[in-house]
């Protein structure tokens, strides 16, 4: 196999022309994401997870009226309190955090 040098152009540094994405990103509207909620978690040992058994409880580090987190793409985007909807488990979003870190209410 015989190797050759590969010469690239350099690139100035603004580039003309039109943008990827224009600042109306309405395109991405449609575009679907998941939202992950963490209602809190716990720590043990290895002969604490293999000790487990169907009805075992689980104490999370989370008291019951603490905000859970809401999740995109792993970061905490928002907070909220669990909720009944109907028959399935639910989210009331109480805080947006918005991407400065402050949380709005």
């Amino acid at each position: 196999m015989k190797i050759k040098d590969v010469e690239f152009p350099e690139l100035a540094d603004s580039t003309p022309g039109r943008a990827l994405l224009p600042a109306n990103l309405a395109m991405l509207k449609q575009v679907e994401v998941k939202l992950e909620v963490k209602i809190g978690q716990v720590s043990l040992t290895v002969e604490e997870l293999f000790a487990l058994r169907a009805g075992s409880p689980l104490k999370l580090d989370r008291l019951v009226d603490e905000p859970v987190d809401i999740l995109l793409n792993g970061q905490v985007v928002a907070a909220g309190q669990l909720a009944v909807l109907g028959e399935h488990l639910g989210v009331r979003v109480t805080e947006v955090h918005n991407s400065d870190t402050q949380v709005l209410r």
